[in-house]
């Protein structure tokens, strides 16, 4: 790519905002759970703070820490499309927080986080494909 500096900035700045909108909002979403857990009843009892590990929070650990191994083997050759992989894994390590330390409705925002993720991730990636076959067309027709 040209601009490989602009890339590499962009790329930082929409990690940056990635993760602390993912912290945020994890954070915001456990004080609010923590305080509506003086209620026993009602619709603020179905959602809670509670801690679940069990085979299948293992399996995705497992599988999770592979993908994050490969990504980081593979950082630089794989640029520009390192960062939009690390924000789509980064959904699935939201997606399992939330599977890891809550139960009930309040589960939905990990999925809704990992369904973010997963959008700004794909959309990042169809840009730089598209930007770069672009590039390659130009350098051809020369």
């Amino acid at each position: 790519m040209k601009n490989k500096s602009d890339v590499k900035k962009i790329n930082w700045v929409i990690l940056a905002i990635v993760l602390l909108l993912g912290v945020g909002t994890a954070i915001f979403a456990l004080v609010d759970l923590m305080s509506a857990a003086d209620t026993a009843f009602g619709e603020e009892a179905q959602s809670r703070i509670e801690f679940s590990w069990g085979s299948f929070q293992t399996g995705i650990l497992i599988a999770l820490a592979i993908g994050l191994i490969f990504l980081v083997i593979g950082w630089k050759r794989i640029f520009p499309f390192n960062v939009p992989l690390a924000i789509i894994l980064f959904g699935f390590y939201y997606q399992l927080f939330f599977l890891i330390f809550t139960v009930g409705w309040i589960r939905l925002q990990g999925m809704l986080g990992l369904l973010a993720a997963l959008l700004v991730g794909i959309i990042l990636t169809v840009i730089y494909a598209i930007s770069l076959l672009n590039e390659r067309r130009r350098t051809v027709k020369r």
